[in-house]
């Protein structure tokens, strides 16, 4: 459907005083999580390896133990199309008396997919908790069970809580027992705390207080004073679990935004209707290969 006079028919009259309906934006919140890959292909595959696991003690004269290696986990990212346009008619444009607000459309656009992409982004880590939105695992992003050669591996409370000192204490050391596929200790540490806007004051006091919170005891804040965490911690206002919160950590391969095709605007005038005709269209996918980067809960 074209944009007509009829949508606009105040902008064919004189005198206006304002014309308004933009507002500021959020600056890019999705960065904050996923690191930026070029994607060369429909789809792009990793795969984690399972490599030796731990030595066995050799009695005299018996032989080595020996050990496998190979290929357990594959993650697949799909790019995927989003695009948004609008088609304004010839008789529009020619009596429009506000020609210079035209370029508000076009940002329009602009705004449009940026916000499109924080959503699709949020989305990975708002369907963190449920089943139907497995990884290459078999296992939603946060699970008590992510499997490895003879274990499993958890990445969220085995009860969900909220956000906490007791919490995040518990969240950090875990993070610090991760174990890789061959069920080796490796070396992970928390980076950064992300949480929706009904969290943003629990994590400030949390991580940003001398003392500890909510006593009376004077004891100090550990989270501070080790700088646990510390890349402190941000606000994601796309996040749709009121309760969630979640620690990035420094694990390599975790969440990840593949760009198959950057951001193109097209406009272009129909030649039978004279219409104006805009859209703008990226390609892309988001997704996370190794759940040891993350480790989160949906709170109560």
């Amino acid at each position: 459907m074209a944009i007509s006079r009829s949508d606009i028919r105040s902008l064919l009259e004189p005198n206006l005083r304002a014309v308004f309906g933009m507002a500021p934006m959020y600056p890019a919140q999705w960065s904050e999580i996923f690191d930026v890959y070029a994607s060369e292909k429909a789809v792009e595959t990793e795969v984690e390896m399972k490599f030796t696991g731990l030595a066995q003690m050799r009695p005299e004269g018996s032989p080595t133990a020996m050990d496998s290696m190979g290929q357990r986990i594959i993650t697949s990212y799909y790019s995927r199309t989003f695009s948004l346009g609008f088609v304004i008619t010839r008789s529009a444009i020619k009596d429009d008396l506000y020609k210079t607000r035209f370029p508000m459309m076009a940002k329009a656009l602009k705004h449009s997919l940026e916000q499109t992409k924080e959503i699709v982004g949020a989305n990975v880590i708002n369907n963190g908790f449920n089943a139907a939105y497995p990884l290459g695992d078999g296992r939603p992003l946060f699970a008590v069970d992510h499997p490895i050669d003879n274990g499993v591996v958890a990445n969220t409370p085995a009860v969900a809580v909220d956000l906490s000192e007791a919490s995040l204490e518990a969240a950090i050391i875990a993070i610090q027992q991760f174990k890789d596929q061959a069920g080796l200790t490796v070396m992970t540490q928390a980076k950064k705390l992300v949480v929706p806007s009904s969290n943003q004051f629990t994590a400030d006091r949390l991580l940003n207080s001398v003392y500890r919170t909510g006593t009376a005891n004077n004891d100090i804040n550990a989270l501070y004073n080790t700088k646990a965490i510390p890349g402190g911690y941000r606000v994601n206002q796309f996040f749709t679990l009121p309760n969630s919160w979640m620690i990035l950590t420094d694990a390599p391969d975790g969440c990840k935004h593949y760009v198959r095709e950057k951001p193109e605007v097209d406009v272009s005038t129909d030649w039978s209707t004279d219409n104006l005709q805009a859209k703008a269209v990226e390609r892309y996918s988001f997704g996370v290969s190794n759940f040891r980067a993350v480790y989160g809960s949906q709170g109560v």
